[in-house]
């Protein structure tokens, strides 16, 4: 019997072993024994910059621009170490703010900031949440070298000093989380969010970096000048594995190839039908549809991707229009409108556009109670309840004994890899 995570469950499987062409999970990899000093000795052993208490001053003021609960990073023990860096760099708790990277992620509530940040750190430091549609909270920060205006959070550029905090995962489209994509789209404006997504919409690069996406995200902390990165590698529990520090580009890469060996997955061939569990990514389907991208690599053309995401917020608290573009226009369709001007939300229009050239390709499966047999319909995708999974798949199969089936484990972080 297969198990299948499921927000804070399992669904149970029985699928012949012959069927079974890769059951994928994230490396198992070890834990550090001491995280405080994998934390430290990163910190004191920047890449591509002087250590902190060098490029810091006394009494400049600082801001943590660190993500939110979508994320994994483990922010509620990270965060202090790093307070106390900079404190004996001679920075006190009182010049340092802590800004939410959320993008266009709803705001975090008080419940969510005290699990994700915890005592510790509340008690220390303000925490500011960015206001992505709010022209009193952002600034027009000059260009990008694409033309792209950069609009970016006023207390970001209003610091004296910017530390980028984050986790370094596999990330659909710009290629990989974490290093200068804190600062773009985490604290950026609408416009230069949107323009960001459209450029991955044109080219997304899951697992690669040199991407034109990774430039125009880092061109804009060069320019907004992003002076420092923590950034974590988590296993598959998410706990921790390894750190780097250091500027932004530099240390960044050292932590791909790090956290390549924990998420990067080697799959004999692509699968007819893949499985896609994207478990603990649970919060609504603009994030899940993480899982579709790596399950994408991992499927046939023509072949099925069974979603697994609970969506417990729905389609997107903060995106609601991407099921009014998904199944609903052609890419035509949506790119003369964004030509015209004529959409609300052009970062929702670049998601669609992506899933739109997966649709045309593979099948798509939604199991989830989030989202209503409806909706899915609407969106040009199958909905199956997760309670009737079993009796899905065993149809499927005694429909084609010959199916070969593939499991993805933690499918919004992992990224398959196929032979050659």
């Amino acid at each position: 019997m297969i198990q299948i995570p499921y927000i804070d469950r399992t669904i149970e499987l029985d699928i012949p072993m012959e069927n079974i062409v890769f059951d994928a999970y994230p490396r198992c990899i070890a834990p550090a024994e001491e995280l405080e000093a994998i934390l430290r000795r990163a910190l004191a052993n920047p890449i591509g910059t002087p250590p902190l208490q060098d490029m810091v001053k006394p009494e400049e003021r600082v801001i943590i621009i660190a993500d939110d609960n979508t994320r994994c990073t483990p922010t509620k023990q990270v965060i202090p170490v790093l307070l106390d860096a900079l404190n004996k760099a001679g920075v006190t708790d009182k010049f340092i703010q802590i800004m939410i990277a959320s993008g266009t992620h709803r705001p975090m509530t008080r419940d969510e900031l005290d699990v994700k940040y915890g005592d510790q750190v509340l008690s220390r430091v303000p925490i500011l949440t960015h206001h992505y549609r709010d022209p009193n909270e952002l600034v027009h920060y000059g260009l990008t070298d694409r033309g792209t205006r950069i609009q970016v959070n006023r207390h970001v550029v209003e610091a004296d000093f910017r530390i980028a905090v984050g986790n370094i995962v596999p990330h659909h489209p710009v290629g990989w989380s974490a290093g200068a994509k804190a600062v773009l789209p985490g604290v950026g404006g609408e416009e230069t969010i949107a323009q960001m997504h459209l450029l991955g919409s044109r080219d997304p690069a899951l697992g690669k970096i040199d991407t034109e996406m990774r430039h125009e995200i880092e061109d804009f902390a060069d320019k907004i000048g992003l002076n420092f990165i923590l950034n974590v590698i988590l296993n598959r529990e998410g706990l921790l594995v390894d750190a780097v520090a250091g500027h932004f580009a530099a240390a960044h890469r050292v932590g791909v190839k790090k956290s390549k060996s924990v998420w990067g997955v080697t799959i004999p061939r692509p699968a007819d039908i893949t499985i896609s569990s994207t478990s603990p990514i649970d919060f609504d389907f603009y994030q899940a549809d993480k899982g579709l991208f790596s399950a994408e690599i991992a499927t046939q053309i023509g072949g099925e991707i069974i979603l697994v995401s609970g969506c417990i917020e729905g389609v997107s608290p903060a995106h609601p229009e991407l099921a009014s573009y998904v199944g609903q226009m052609t890419n035509n369709e949506i790119w003369s409108l964004l030509s015209a001007g004529d959409v609300s939300d052009p970062l929702t229009c670049a998601e669609a556009i992506v899933i739109n050239d997966l649709k045309d390709k593979r099948n798509i499966t939604i199991v989830s109670d989030g989202l209503t047999p409806a909706l899915c319909i609407k969106m040009g995708f199958h909905h199956v309840l997760p309670g009737n999974l079993a009796d899905y798949l065993s149809t499927r199969l005694e429909e084609n004994p010959t199916l070969q089936v593939g499991i993805l484990r933690q499918s919004g972080q992992v990224l398959p890899i196929l032979p050659g």
